[in-house]
């Protein structure tokens, strides 16, 4: 019960904080549909992360929780890496509507792998110890 609703809950902080800084980039970037399909693959992505966290975290039990989540973390930043190589032509050579779906992408990865992705495995590891 403690791991999904940990799971849920920072899928909904992730969602503010890229909401958050769609505010405050008003003017650079404004969120019109094409930026919501960025957050909508964002929230898909975040949570096929979450789930490779959950899946490190019960498997392998010769391993310590640490090792088991630094894999995790090996496979979430290759997945960032590829999408980041995906979007960024999409944002320098796309029109209106790939460039803001690009940088919602960017952005919402970006907040998942540094902020998000590291707290949610804090919390597994607190829940699992």
């Amino acid at each position: 019960v403690k791991l999904p609703l940990a799971l849920l809950l920072t899928s909904f902080s992730e969602i503010i904080i890229i909401l958050g800084i769609a505010s405050l980039t008003s003017r650079l970037w404004t969120l019109d549909l094409p930026a919501i399909a960025g957050i909508i693959a964002v929230i898909g992505t975040g949570v096929d992360q979450q789930i490779v966290v959950l899946d490190e975290s019960r498997t392998g039990k010769t391993l310590t929780i640490k090792q088991r989540l630094k894999r995790a973390a090996s496979i979430i930043l290759g997945s960032y890496l590829t999408t980041l190589g995906a979007m960024i032509p999409l944002m320098w050579s796309g029109a209106g509507l790939l460039r803001g779906f690009a940088i919602a992408t960017i952005i919402g990865i970006s907040v998942g792998v540094f902020i998000t992705r590291p707290a949610f495995a804090d919390i597994v590891k607190k829940i699992i110890d």
